[in-house]
């Protein structure tokens, strides 16, 4: 018998295989801080193909998510598995004239979001992230209503790299997805040659979606503090001005990918 799996681990019957093959679904609710960096620190942690936009614009993300496959319903059955939270930075750029967003750094809580994510480019890194919910009934969080605070944060190797915030000023316009939303994401795809040579991958990659929504947003003022560890160069990216913040709920699904020369 063979070893089977769309990824590693194989094994005889590929139950083993960490990341199933696409489309992949994706619903979450995720917290925003819009902001300004330095803009050449911006600058520097965009590839060559990309163009900064020039004014250090950024957004710092926090969403907790969760996700389902069609080819392996043990994602949607099993909240360990399927189930995660995420923190990312995402800087704003040009590819070819149009406006497109680079995640540079990017923390998650789960092996197999981490795994799926280096698939697409995603330099994903372990990380702690935590979420403030909304709460529908009772005083145990806050609701979405005007002056209600949501706040969340990401740790990784015990170091707390960012700290933010939004407060609830008003619903957003129905149809309106925050900016860092909507831009497509180019990753780079990168597989070095442990045997010494070139690497064996290295491209650039953006991920086809379909079926794209946002509901319940909420704007407001913002707040967000970016620290620093020994193992990351997040804080380079400190913020300079925070313009705004954002809260709702999101959902798409991944098909696969685009790809072009790094």
């Amino acid at each position: 018998m063979g070893l089977s799996g769309w990824s590693l681990p194989l094994s005889p019957n590929g139950r083993a295989s960490l990341v199933p093959p696409p489309p992949w679904h994706f619903s979450g609710t995720a917290i925003g801080v819009d902001f300004r960096a330095d803009p050449e620190a911006v600058a520097a942690v965009v590839p060559p193909a990309l163009r900064p936009e020039g004014d250090g614009a950024a957004t710092f993300v926090f969403v907790e998510w969760s996700s389902s496959a069609d080819s392996d319903p043990r994602l949607a059955a099993d909240p360990a598995r399927g189930q995660y939270r995420e923190a990312y930075v995402a800087v704003h750029a040009r590819l070819d004239g149009a406006k497109v967003g680079r995640v540079p750094y990017i923390w998650v809580d789960s092996d197999l979001s981490l795994a799926r994510g280096h698939i697409q480019g995603f330099p994903k890194k372990a990380g702690t992230v935590a979420l403030t919910n909304a709460v529908r009934i009772g005083r145990g969080g806050p609701r979405l209503e005007a002056g209600a605070r949501f706040a969340a944060h990401v740790s990784s190797v015990g170091r707390r790299l960012a700290t933010g915030s939004v407060e609830l000023a008003e619903p957003a316009p129905e149809g309106f997805v925050p900016r860092a939303m909507r831009l497509p994401l180019w990753h780079t795809r990168l597989v070095p040659d442990l045997a010494g040579g070139p690497p064996l991958v290295h491209d650039l990659a953006r991920n086809l979606v379909t079926d794209f929504a946002m509901c319940d947003v909420w704007t407001g003022p913002a707040e967000l503090e970016v620290g620093g560890s020994d193992f990351e160069e997040i804080d380079a990216l400190r913020p300079v001005e925070v313009t705004g913040g954002f809260r709702g709920a999101i959902a798409f699904t991944i098909t696969g990918a685009e790809i072009r020369p790094a």
